[in-house]
């Protein structure tokens, strides 16, 4: 394992690599914006512009099912010269690969001389002060918690964990072309490499959406089961999940449509056209919001999936009775916020020494998922 030093040197480069930091779309100048992406990072992308007085001329999306549409209030389209020649397209992707690559080549081909990925915008503070996904991370931030995030690394089990974290924080720090090893995103908290599912699981899915992971868990574990917590804050995805549920799963699945905290509030949610759903100030629903330990009498949790869309450390908060004491595995979403990538680990380290840490990434930063292993589970699932 690496010193301190050079892990410092690793993590934290002088000169930054991989960025070409020669736009800012709030510098007063006008523009013709487009946003090219229909999906979560397109739309949330389309509010971070309006948080500072600009709008998108419109959306462009291969997706023959959203061209034609209209989405918060923006006409989308399909690619073509008519759309970008001339403007400024703006790629809302969730990760820079071969396809941002390919859509470039395509927007130049069509005319567009100018066309950024938007990672390439993150030094834009101004755009992304309230953005809710890890697009414009604090970088002295990072640096100012260097050495508890040494602490969790140090503490990461195996060497593929090591150099996922060893990326993450070298993409964050300003590397955009840094390789993070990336696993399917079909096996995003089933890392069958770390353990395997056990015939008397009961699966609580903290931030259920519609039902994608319930889905899953149904086919991995071939029904045996003991019982399938799903927690959701939007009432039209507990409604799609409830619909999708097969039948001869419907009693031992719970559906409870509640957000999840450290305290019992009211707090509003925010649908982006069916993509994700967030707690948001300007939500267009109210749900109630409670800890997870208010659910401890009747809920023994033997799995903890939490991706709450940078709500983790709230719910981890208002689930520590849970936690302590029926010792879960926990599969952690940690890409939501800078501080993340170190608090979580700690904290979880703190209530339940025994743990034992991985780190996984299924989509570049995005999609980074913290395993807390328990002492009795072993390799693969065995119990000790």
């Amino acid at each position: 394992m690496m010193t301190r030093e050079g892990w410092e040197k690793l993590c934290f480069p002088e000169r930054t690599a991989g960025q070409r930091d020669v736009l800012r779309l709030t510098d007063g100048q006008r523009r013709r914006i487009v946003i090219y992406g229909a999906g979560y990072g397109g739309l949330m992308f389309l509010e971070c512009l309006r948080g500072c007085g600009l709008e998108p001329e419109c959306l462009l999306d291969a997706s023959p099912e959203k061209q034609g549409r209209i989405i918060f209030h923006v006409p989308v389209y399909a690619p073509c010269r008519q759309r970008v020649e001339g403007a400024v397209v703006i790629v809302c992707l969730l990760r820079m690969d071969g396809v941002y690559r390919q859509i470039r080549e395509q927007m130049e081909a069509l005319g567009c001389l100018s066309v950024f990925h938007l990672y390439e915008l993150r030094a834009d503070k101004q755009l992304f002060w309230k953005q809710p996904l890890l697009i414009a991370p604090d970088c002295e931030r990072l640096r100012a918690d260097s050495k508890r995030l040494y602490q969790a690394y140090q503490l990461l089990g195996d060497r593929l964990s090591r150099e996922t974290f060893v990326s993450v924080l070298q993409f964050l720090n300003g590397d955009l072309s840094a390789a993070i090893p990336s696993l399917p995103l079909e096996d995003q908290y089933f890392a069958k490499d770390i353990y395997t599912l056990q015939e008397d699981e009961i699966f609580v899915d903290c931030g259920a959406h519609i039902g994608e992971i319930l889905q899953q868990f149904l086919e991995r574990s071939k029904g045996q089961f003991h019982a399938y917590w799903a927690f959701e804050p939007d009432a039209e995805n507990i409604r799609m999940m409830k619909a999708a549920c097969p039948a001869e799963y419907a009693v031992r699945v719970m559906f409870c449509h509640t957000a999840l905290g450290d305290r019992c509030e009211r707090v509003r949610v925010r649908n982006y056209d069916g993509n994700n759903s967030i707690i948001h100030t300007d939500g267009e629903q109210e749900v109630g919001c409670v800890p997870l330990d208010s659910f401890a009498e009747q809920l023994h949790p033997t799995i903890l999936k939490i991706d709450v869309e940078g709500w983790e450390m709230r719910l981890l908060i208002g689930a520590r009775k849970m936690i302590c004491r029926d010792k879960p595995l926990i599969a952690a979403a940690v890409y939501h916020r800078e501080r993340d990538f170190w608090r979580i680990l700690l904290l979880l380290k703190q209530w339940v020494p025994e743990y034992r840490f991985y780190l996984r990434s299924y989509m570049n930063v995005s999609e980074t998922i913290l395993y807390a292993i328990p002492f009795r589970r072993g390799a693969k699932g065995d119990v000790i």
